[in-house]
């Protein structure tokens, strides 16, 4: 049977407005604001044999403490991305695999 490995990328919005990958494995990367945009890490995770599994975007709203009324506004705004990875598991082991440290193309 065939056994799968994941790999989970959570990626947030740095000060130039692009998406960088921040934790990877619920492990934080190094010098993460200064590293590859979500495309890019993206693409390099699929150049190693991860496929995309499901993507989930965070998004923030604010609004007042007040019970929400139809004609109230509420501000959302769209903050992170949660990402899920798979790929074939190769050998027997239990080990989760480790964060994967790309650099900006």
């Amino acid at each position: 049977m065939q056994k799968w490995e994941y790999y989970f990328v959570f990626a947030t919005v740095t000060n130039d407005g692009e998406f960088r990958p921040r934790f990877a494995n619920d492990r934080e990367l190094d010098d993460w604001q200064a590293g590859p945009t979500l495309y890019e890490y993206s693409n390099q995770l699929g150049a190693s044999g991860w496929e995309l599994l499901a993507n989930n975007p965070v998004v923030f709203t604010q609004s007042k403490w007040q019970p929400f009324l139809e004609t109230q506004s509420i501000a959302s705004e769209l903050r992170a991305i949660e990402m899920v990875f798979k790929r074939p598991k190769i050998g027997d082991g239990d080990l989760p695999c480790e964060p994967i440290a790309f650099h900006s193309e």
